[in-house]
Parts: C-alpha cells; sequence; structure tokens
C-alpha cells in the first residue's frame, strides 16, 4: 500500500464497493433485453458495472438499435433497479460496514455512486451507516457518467479539500479512472471484479478483511510507511 500521508477524507462507491450488487444490475440488463425479446450470446454484462443508467440505455441502444428510446430505457432499468435492492438487499462486502464507520470516526466519509438516491438511502437505513455518511452524490447530483470525474471533483467541491486529500475505494475500472482523472488515490475492491490496470489504483484488496489492522488510525499521518 502506497503513502497515504496526506488524506483528509474518504469517499466510497456504492455497487461493488459497499454491497454486492452488480448481479443485479446484471440481472435488470437481461430482464429488460428479454422483454423486448432481444437477445446477444456475446454480451459482455460487465461493460454496464460503474457507469449510470443513462451510459447504460445509450451503450445498450448502440448495440441494439430497437431500443432507440433512451429515455424510457433508462426509467426501465433505473426503477427495476430499485424495486430489486428494496426487495432483495444485496449482501454487503465483508468488512465493509466496519470499514466505513472506521473511516468515518476518522475523516468525512461520503459515498460517490452512480445508482440513484433512492438506493443510497435505502442503503443506508438497511447497514445502520445513515449517522457515518457525511454526505452522499448520486446519479441525480451530475451529468457525465464514470469514468468522467465530474462526481468526484463535486464530491472534493463539497468537502472543500483538493482532490490529492481525498481517498477513493472503487470496483469498477469506470471508477477508478474517474478517481485517477480527478486526481484522487483509490483502492481497488476486488471482490468478484478482475485487477484493474496497474496504474489505476495504490493498493488492491479482496475486500475489507484485507485492509491493514488500524488503517484508517495510520492514513492521514505523515508517519505512514509503505508497506
Amino acid at each position: 500500500m502506497k503513502k497515504l500521508a496526506s488524506i483528509r477524507a474518504v469517499l466510497f462507491d456504492l455497487d461493488g464497493t459497499l454491497i454486492d450488487s452488480e448481479s443485479l444490475t446484471d440481472r435488470v440488463v437481461i430482464d429488460l433485453l428479454q422483454k423486448h425479446t432481444l437477445h446477444d450470446s456475446n454480451l459482455n454484462l460487465r461493460q454496464f458495472h460503474g457507469t449510470n443508467w443513462r451510459s447504460i440505455a445509450v451503450q445498450l441502444s448502440n448495440i441494439f438499435p430497437s431500443l432507440d428510446d433512451v429515455e424510457c430505457t433508462i426509467g426501465t432499468l433505473s426503477t427495476h433497479f430499485s424495486e430489486l435492492c428494496q426487495h432483495t438487499p444485496a449482501p454487503l462486502i465483508p468488512g465493509s460496514r466496519e470499514a466505513f464507520f472506521s473511516a468515518s470516526s476518522h475523516f468525512p466519509t461520503a459515498i460517490v455512486t452512480s445508482s440513484n438516491a433512492d438506493v443510497v438511502e435505502h442503503f443506508l437505513r438497511h447497514a445502520e451507516l445513515e449517522s457515518a455518511c457525511s454526505f452522499f452524490i448520486s446519479n441525480e447530483n451530475y451529468t457525465e457518467s464514470k469514468p468522467h470525474p465530474s462526481c468526484y471533483q463535486l464530491a472534493a467541491e463539497r468537502l472543500n479539500l483538493p482532490p490529492a486529500q481525498c481517498l477513493v475505494f472503487e470496483d469498477s475500472t469506470p471508477g477508478l479512472q474517474a478517481a485517477r482523472a480527478a486526481g484522487m488515490p483509490a483502492i481497488a475492491v476486488l471482490h468478484n471484479a478482475p485487477p484493474p490496470p496497474a496504474d489505476l489504483a495504490v493498493g488492491l484488496i479482496a475486500d475489507y478483511t484485507e485492509l491493514p489492522n488500524a488503517f484508517f488510525d495510520q492514513i492521514g499521518h505523515p508517519s505512514l510507511t509503505e508497506e
């Protein structure tokens, strides 16, 4: 783990980073295609991970021209995903709740996600993390999807901190690219995700049980040494 001596805030992505919900994204895409009797055996569902519903809808319309009503597709996908999250909450990534609490006891701690606000609010209630979350940035707060850095830039503005002082936890390549483009160091959470390109993350963990002991006690201090 590279030195993180200047950290003053921690930002977590949600889907695939705090909760194991990317399978729900896959399901809503598959259900949409089945509804329209569309099929592509070579479709890589992972390409939709880490991006917002508009980006997914545009990608789908490029692959399946009959899905040309992007606004309708966005509404169908986001509504179905919200319903699934409400009725069958995605399991937490191992150690994520504890890591979020630990981070919040040392730094302002926020969620920066491509999901809608209702999904974030449901997660915070379900995980009992409402008091630990300083704020969240959701899909409604920005236009350009990850890998564009605008969501993380907005978080830095709300924190009134330089981006380099914000540590990001992300699982997807688009999310990690967004953090890097914003100038933020990021730790990649590899739970059910392939390793990202080496230059996108300052550290890799399978889940939060692999974080060093007292990790959030140690970062943000000049005495931190490389491990």
